[in-house]
């Protein structure tokens, strides 16, 4: 665990390359930078700059090619599988842009097959956080419908409720306003900075240049580097955002 004023995700000349073919492709490129708990932080750049590529390699779904991550404290691209599907369950809650429900499961049943098979919780507590975790994302009244019931907002609230039900302390959100309207996707980003004020380290990838002013961290990346960053002490209130 860190201590306080320490950051909570440390990446040093972290590089990550492909083959494809003949072809070698480089989607990170010695990528160093800290994160801070407690913070919105966005990773802005276009599509193709290694934004994606990041984010799976702070949550343990790749390995880098070179470099090093430690996240609270622990070293990640030294765990073995299991403690890599240990550090998943335990302190990362993913947010992808396509949601990834499974469609002939409920909104509550989406939730509850993280807590029951993933948590390995009992019956009883798996209804009752499925339903308070459904409820905090303002889907009340929907836990039975099925996600082809359900519109885009909808979908992903059900995936922002799966990913907090595990009690992450660190969110990562795959261009988590792309496929929605502009009011549902203020809805989604105010929930997100809401989880950050509640303790915990919020991530998004973005190529949505507006959605950076709410962020307390944004991280500028082109062509798998870099390019800049730049600290925010007082964001931009939700409300107040256009794009």
């Amino acid at each position: 665990m860190i201590t306080a004023g320490e950051p909570l995700i440390r990446i040093d000349n972290m590089s990550k390359s492909y083959k494809m073919g003949e072809v070698t492709v480089h989607a990170l490129r010695g990528t160093t930078l800290r994160v801070n708990p407690d913070e919105v932080t966005v990773i802005l750049g276009p599509s193709g700059c290694g934004k994606t590529t990041l984010l799976n390699q702070i949550g343990g779904i790749d390995s880098p090619t070179e470099g090093m991550i430690w996240v609270d404290g622990r070293e990640i691209q030294g765990m073995n599988q299991k403690q890599l599907t240990n550090y998943r369950q335990e302190s990362i809650g993913f947010i992808f842009q396509f949601f990834n429900l499974i469609p002939n499961l409920t909104a509550r049943e989406n939730v509850e097959f993280v807590l029951e098979y993933v948590m390995n919780l009992p019956s009883k507590e798996v209804h009752r956080r499925a339903e308070e975790l459904l409820d905090k994302v303002g889907l009340k009244g929907r836990e039975d419908h099925y996600p082809f019931q359900l519109s885009g907002g909808e979908q992903q609230r059900v995936s922002i409720a799966r990913a907090l039900s595990k009690d992450p302390r660190i969110l990562l959100a795959d261009e988590p306003t792309g496929e929605l309207d502009y009011t549902t996707g203020k809805m989604i980003l105010g929930l997100l900075a809401s989880f950050a004020n509640e303790g915990r380290c919020v991530l998004i990838v973005t190529h949505n240049k507006e959605i950076a002013k709410i962020a307390h961290h944004v991280i500028y990346l082109r062509d798998g580097s870099v390019l800049k960053e730049e600290k925010n002490p007082n964001p931009m209130n939700i409300k107040d955002l256009e794009w």
